[in-house]
C-alpha cells in the first residue's frame, strides 16, 4: 500500500513493520563485541577446569590451623610446590602442606590456601600465623562458569567482558547478527565531495558527511557517494551500491520538483514504496521502500531535514535490523527553558543543550541563525507531537539525548 503525507508515529511504524532482521552469521568470539546474540549462548567447558588456588601460598587442611596467629603460629611441614600448568598437584594430608602459586592445582587433600603473606619458610616447614576456613583462596572448578548453563541470552549486546565470558565458557563461534552494511548517495549537481574544489553556487556534501558519521557512532560500516543530477548515472550507482550493502540512504532529490530525480528513478526500477512525505518537522520530503529485499530511505536534501528524518525514521529501521532496539537514544527528563510552538497535524522537532540550573536540568532550545551550527551544536532534540499547540516554558518534558 502506497501512502502519501502521513503522521510521524504512522510513519515510524510502518518503517519499523516492514523490516527485519539480519540473517545471523557465525563469527569468532573474538570479533562479536557490540554485536547481537542471536541465540541463547550456552557453556561447553568449565572455568575453570579444575579447583585451583586464588593465591600465592601454602594449600592446607584448614582444621591444622584453626587457632594459627602471630602470638600461637601453626608449623607444617613443606612437601612441594605446585605452580599454575602443573598438571600434578600432590596431595595434602593433616600436618603438611604444599607450596602453590596462583593458578596453581589444589592438591588432593587440601580445603584452603592460606596467603604467602601470613606465613614464614624455613628450611622445609612453614611457620603460618594467621588461620584459613575451608575454602578460603580456592577457586572451585566451575566457578566462574560451568558446563551447559546459560551464559549469553538471544538478543543480548555482547559486551567485552561477556565475549571474555563466552571464550571462557569454550565458545569458539558465536551466531550474532551483524551490524548493517550501508551505502549513502547524494544526489545533486551542486553537490561536490569533500577535498574537491568547489566553484560559486555548489556547496559541501556535509549531509553526506553527517549521515556517514552518526552510522558510524552506531558501528555500522558505511561507503558514500557523489552523484550529479542524472538519472541514468543515478540508477546505475543504485544498482552498483545495492549489490553488497544491507541498505540504502539517499540524500537529496526526494521532493517534487523536476530536478528531483531520486523517488523517480526509484520508481522506474520497480522499488516497493511503503511511504513518502511525512508531517514531521524538519523532514518533511523523507520516502522509503524497498528494493530487491533491502530497505531504500530517501532523506530531503536540506541539513536540518535531512538529519532529522535520519535520526527519527531510518535509523530506528536500521537498528532493528542489527537485532537491536530501534530506540537510538536515551530520554531524560528536563524542564522546557523558553516555549516552543507546535502544530495539530504536524510533529516538531527542536534542537537543544542542556543546562544545569541549581538542582534541575532545562532544555534550552537553539534558536542560532545557522542551520547547520544548530545542528553541530545540538546536545538534545525536544519533541512536540500533532495536537499539542506549543510547549510552554517551565514546563517538565522528556528530550532525546544526543551524546
Amino acid at each position: 500500500m502506497k501512502v502519501y503525507d502521513i503522521g510521524f508515529e504512522e510513519a515510524l511504524s510502518m518503517v519499523l513493520g516492514a523490516l527485519r532482521r539480519i540473517s545471523p552469521v557465525d563469527l569468532p568470539v573474538d570479533e562479536v563485541c557490540d554485536l547481537i546474540a542471536a541465540e541463547d549462548l550456552f557453556a561447553s567447558a568449565d572455568c575453570p577446569s579444575a579447583t585451583s588456588s586464588l593465591k600465592d601460598g601454602y594449600a592446607v587442611v584448614s582444621k591444622d590451623i584453626e587457632g594459627a596467629s602471630k602470638a600461637h603460629p601453626v608449623k607444617l611441614r613443606v612437601t612441594g610446590m605446585s605452580a599454575a600448568g602443573d598438571n600434578i598437584a600432590g596431595s595434602v594430608e593433616p600436618g603438611l602442606a604444599i607450596k602453590v602459586m596462583t593458578g596453581a592445582l589444589l592438591p588432593q587433600g587440601a580445603d584452603a590456601v592460606i596467603a604467602v603473606e601470613f606465613t614464614r619458610e624455613q628450611a622445609n616447614q612453614v611457620l603460618c600465623f594467621k588461620n584459613a576456613e575451608p575454602g578460603r583462596n580456592v577457586l572451585s572448578r566451575g566457578a566462574d562458569v560451568e558446563t551447559g548453563k546459560l551464559v549469553v541470552s538471544k538478543g543480548e549486546t555482547l559486551t567485552p567482558a561477556l565475549t571474555g565470558l563466552l571464550a571462557a565458557g569454550g565458545a569458539h563461534r558465536i551466531p550474532v547478527f551483524p551490524k548493517p552494511r550501508v551505502a549513502i548517495v547524494a544526489t545533486g549537481d551542486e553537490v561536490v565531495a569533500p577535498g574537491h574544489a568547489i566553484k560559486s553556487g555548489q556547496v559541501y556534501a556535509s549531509n553526506l558527511v553527517t549521515l556517514n558519521s552518526w552510522l558510524r557512532h552506531f558501528g555500522m560500516p558505511v561507503k558514500s557517494v557523489v552523484v550529479k543530477d542524472n538519472s541514468k548515472e543515478i540508477r546505475r550507482t543504485f544498482t552498483s551500491m545495492l549489490s553488497d550493502v544491507d541498505a540504502l540512504v539517499t540524500s537529496g532529490g526526494a521532493w517534487k520538483s523536476e530536478r528531483d530525480l531520486t523517488v523517480r528513478v526509484l520508481d522506474e526500477m520497480g522499488w516497493e514504496l511503503i511511504f513518502h512525505r511525512v508531517r514531521i518537522g524538519p523532514g518533511k520530503a523523507m520516502a522509503m521502500g524497498m528494493l530487491d529485499g533491502r530497505p531504500v530511505f530517501c532523506l530531503p536534501g536540506g541539513p536540518p531535514s535531512n538529519e532529522m528524518a535520519f535520526l527519527q525514521l531510518a535509523l530506528p529501521g536500521l537498528l532493528q535490523i542489527a537485532g537491536r532496539s530501534p530506540v537510538p537514544f536515551g530520554i531524560k527528563k528536563v524542564r522546557l527553558a523558553s516555549r516552543v510552538g507546535g502544530d495539530p497535524t504536524w510533529t516538531q522537532f527542536y534542537q537543544a543543550v542542556l543546562e544545569r540550573r541549581g538542582g534541575e536540568w532545562w532544555g534550552v532550545p537553539l534558536k542560532m541563525k545557522s542551520r547547520i551550527q544548530s545542528q553541530a551544536r545540538a546536545e538534545a532534540l525536544i519533541k512536540v507531537p500533532e495536537d499539542v499547540d506549543s510547549i510552554e516554558a517551565g514546563d517538565m518534558i522528556e528530550v532525546q539525548i544526543l551524546s
